[in-house]
């Protein structure tokens, strides 16, 4: 396979840790940092480097605190945003969900901004690597 199925399945992957996901270069497959622990690394090289000489590369990741930073300057209450903005770190992604379950417009729009996002990470990731994909 020359070209990288971006689907429901891969596309959910990208939320794993950096690192916990790879590409391999060979076929396109995506594999679990737990399936390639089976590759005994020599003493001397790190995992990810042992990886990457067998022609994986790490595969995109995204996170809430990420995308909902994104999100956050569409929300057409200013006085919302400047609340949300006040909040740093895991404090701004919990408060971001109590009002995402309060304000009907913001949990309307957030999902779908939430995958056109995680789409368009992706597809960028794989401009990046020369990776050729398509969406299913």
């Amino acid at each position: 396979m020359d070209t990288l199925e971006l689907d429901e399945v891969s596309l959910r992957k990208g939320w794993g840790g950096a690192g916990e996901y790879w590409l391999s270069l060979q076929d396109y497959s995506v594999k679990s940092d737990a399936e390639l622990a089976a590759y005994e690394h020599p003493e001397n090289v790190s995992q990810s480097e042992y990886l990457v000489s067998l022609g994986y590369i790490p595969y995109f990741t995204v996170n809430s605190e990420e995308v909902i930073r994104a999100f956050v300057p569409t929300i057409e209450r200013k006085k919302l945003r400047d609340v949300l903005s006040g909040y740093s770190g895991s404090e701004y992604v919990e408060n971001f969900w109590k009002y995402f379950h309060i304000y009907p417009e913001i949990s309307d729009a957030y999902i779908e901004f939430e995958h056109r996002y995680v789409r368009n990470k992706a597809a960028k990731w794989c401009e990046e690597n020369d990776i050729k994909y398509n969406f299913k």
